[in-house]
Order: C-alpha cells, then structure tokens, then sequence
C-alpha cells in the first residue's frame, strides 16, 4: 500500500478538508473506505479525529492520512468539517469506520505514517454509523 504524506494542518478543520478533496478529486474510490481515527473512547462529545482514506484495492491501493483537525474538540468548525467529511463519503458509497489510538500513538502515526501501521490502522478499525459524526443543520433565526 502506498502511504501518501500527512495532509492538512493539525487543529484547522476547513483546511484540512480543503486538503483531502483537492487530493481525491478524480481518484478511483471504488473498493476504498474512511477510516475515523481518534484517542477518545467513548468521548464523542469532546472526541479529535483524524481520518484515513484508503482509496483502491489490492497493491494498487494508496492511503492518505489526515492531521488531527475534525470533531467538536476543535470547535464548531471542526464538528462541521468532520460532518461534511463523513457526508461527502456518504456520498461516494465509501463505508465509514473508526479505530482507536492511545495518545501517544495518535501523535506518532499521523506524524509520520508507515504502510505498516497504516495496515494495522485498517485491520483495527470497525464499522460505525455515520450518522453519530453529522451536524444536524441549524434553522436560521434559531
């Protein structure tokens, strides 16, 4: 598998989403998958995510690992970039997945991500319902 660099910039939602769309805008998704990566269990209302996008399948499969920007521990703007993240892979028919990291390991692997620990990234994680990581819009003159 294929491991690009790290995109966006840690605690900057809008950017580093800006980031994964410009960097799939063409790319082959079939066969591909998110993958939410976080170091909060059971935390949602405070939780940071990473995500993984692995994109094709087999040796032609690539992965691109994102920095720690979406979820409400980066405010409301990061609820909404995790919300539109989530829905725009909705979108694309790609399953949405979570896994788990210790603190320490959060920090290690989205800084310098290596096929292997990309793998076991993709091995670890479980399927998740979408709908825990959108923002319900919020009507105006609310």
């Amino acid at each position: 598998m294929n491991v690009a660099d790290p995109l966006g910039v840690p605690g900057a939602p809008q950017e580093t989403l800006n980031a994964v769309m410009a960097r799939v805008e063409g790319s082959e998704l079939t066969g591909g998958r998110l993958i939410l990566v976080t170091d909060r269990q059971g935390e949602r209302p405070r939780a940071g995510y990473a995500a993984l996008l692995v994109t094709g399948q087999g040796a032609g499969a690539s992965a691109v690992v994102t920095a720690a920007a979406f979820g409400p521990r980066f405010g409301a703007a990061g609820a909404q970039a995790l919300s539109a993240l989530v829905r725009w892979a909705e979108g694309q028919n790609l399953p949405v997945r979570e896994t788990v990291l210790s603190a320490s390991d959060f920090t290690r692997v989205l800084a310098e991500p290596d096929a292997d620990e990309v793998a076991h990234l993709v091995a670890s994680s479980n399927p998740s319902d979408p709908g825990i990581y959108t923002v319900r819009p919020v009507p105006a003159g609310s």
